[in-house]
């Protein structure tokens, strides 16, 4: 403390010395302008009697006058108001333990603020349009909800709200009177789903009873020696399938099983056209091969020559691939039941191109291609030949024969909701379902309502 005091008075004391200094170099012509040589100065010319130098005063020495700098209180740039310590923010004033900071909003205008919002909120309050428990969101009645100040203008009165809702209602109801649609309580809802629930479920057991009772109608395989090779055979209406020896009787029933569902009548069968189909499988010698592989999934000798062997007695051409009946795999009896599904879907349509010159993709103006022309010009199905038949060398009639029967059997696939095909990047049919498929490819539909759905019975695809 005293030497904060002796600093000062120095400071005082260096002050004072400075001024009088400043007095008498004020009273003396600039030093700093020295006289010419040259020019000497008149003998005849007195000094002004008004400016007397004094004897007794001493000319100042300019170089000599101490030079006192001022003092400045030098302060630290402020750092981030965000981040100085201590310095809080509340509606972008900065506040330091609990007081406004210098420059910012003092706490009685931050008060008198607050107090003038809430007054203007009290007198809000009394209008109409903002009824205690009522707010307005779109125009709209609302409870707890919170409605801006900004929209204040823009809410409609709460009368012509009312009456809206009303109006609205009235009309929702008058539309379901002309639908013949009821107003159902909460209980009458859940009613009405258990309903649903419990008939979809009968529908689940009605499904799995008619599979069971469609296999247990099948009679044994019958066996013979006659077929060069394929040991056992079984007939479903005018089809023959034919499987070795070593093929269980349960997968050749399986198979059996599935074509007799498809056989099966409904509303929308033509039992001429059917008839009909029934007898191009018998004239024409259609028929269906099933193989055995081991565990080791390969083919033994004797199943590699079968694949290449026809069974003879009229059955030589008109098949289509061949199932497999794999040891082992008990465990996938669903991936077993796509396959027979598919290969059974290859048959039928083959025998519906025997039948029909309008299902031979290989005729240009047939349905079956006018439909898969359209579906390619609308880069909505997709072939590409697979590396077999690119090896093949097959020729290009051959080529559309494969991609229109591939089609044909996507469509027959779409028709029935049948989906898990859709995985094949190779060959594709892009659209969603049976709906899609009316919008988007109305030929294709056209030739299936012509034709398949007149003579097969469409498998459930929730069964398999």
């Amino acid at each position: 403390m005293f030497y904060k005091f002796l600093l000062l008075l120095i400071s005082l004391f260096i002050f004072i010395s400075c001024s009088e200094n400043d007095i008498s170099t004020t009273e003396l012509a600039p030093t700093s302008t020295p006289l010419l040589a040259s020019t000497p100065l008149p003998a005849s010319t007195p000094l002004p009697a008004s400016t007397p130098i004094p004897a007794s005063t001493p000319l100042p020495d300019i170089k000599q006058v101490p030079t006192v700098e001022p003092i400045v209180e030098v302060k630290e740039e402020p750092k981030d108001d965000d981040f100085q310590e201590g310095i809080t923010f509340y509606r972008g004033i900065a506040f330091k333990g609990g007081i406004p900071l210098k420059g910012t909003k003092t706490y009685e205008e931050i008060k008198m603020e607050y107090e003038e919002s809430q007054k203007k909120r009290a007198e809000l309050a009394k209008d109409d349009d903002f009824q205690e428990g009522i707010t307005f969101k779109r125009n709209t009645p609302l409870n707890n909800l919170f409605i801006y100040k900004r929209d204040v203008g823009n809410t409609k009165d709460y009368e012509e709200i009312m009456m809206a809702n009303e109006e609205s209602q009235k009309k929702k109801a008058e539309e379901r009177e002309s639908t013949g649609t009821p107003i159902m309580t909460y209980e009458e809802l859940q009613k009405k789903r258990a309903e649903e629930r419990a008939e979809e479920l009968l529908r689940a057991k009605q499904r799995e009873s008619l599979v069971k009772e469609t296999f247990d109608s099948l009679d044994n395989p019958r066996r013979t020696s006659q077929y060069l090779g394929w040991g056992k055979f079984y007939d479903v209406e005018s089809l023959r399938l034919f499987a070795t020896e070593r093929v269980t009787d349960q997968f050749m029933l399986r198979v059996a099983a599935i074509y007799k569902l498809m056989f099966s009548k409904n509303d929308l069968i033509d039992d001429d056209l059917q008839n009909t189909f029934f007898q191009t499988i018998r004239d024409e010698r259609v028929f269906q091969k099933i193989l055995y592989v081991d565990k080791s999934g390969s083919y033994d000798t004797a199943t590699n020559d079968l694949i290449s062997r026809y069974p003879g007695g009229g059955y030589q051409h008109n098949y289509h691939g061949h199932l497999v009946n794999r040891a082992g795999i008990h465990s996938e009896i669903q991936f077993e039941q796509r396959e027979i599904i598919w290969q059974s879907l290859s048959t039928m349509t083959l025998s519906l191109r025997l039948m029909s010159d309008e299902l031979d993709g290989r005729i240009s103006n047939s349905a079956l291609r006018k439909a898969y022309e359209e579906a390619v010009d609308k880069n909505l199905f997709i072939y590409n030949p697979s590396a077999e038949e690119l090896l093949k060398e097959i020729s290009q009639e051959d080529i559309i024969y494969e991609a229109t029967h591939s089609f044909l059997v996507r469509v027959i696939c779409k028709e029935w909701g049948i989906r898990y095909f859709d995985t094949d990047e190779d060959v594709r049919l892009i659209v969603n379902d049976k709906d899609d498929l009316i919008n988007k490819l109305p030929l294709s539909h056209k030739l299936y309502e012509e034709f398949v759905e007149k003579i097969l019975n469409p498998l459930d695809p929730e069964l398999f």
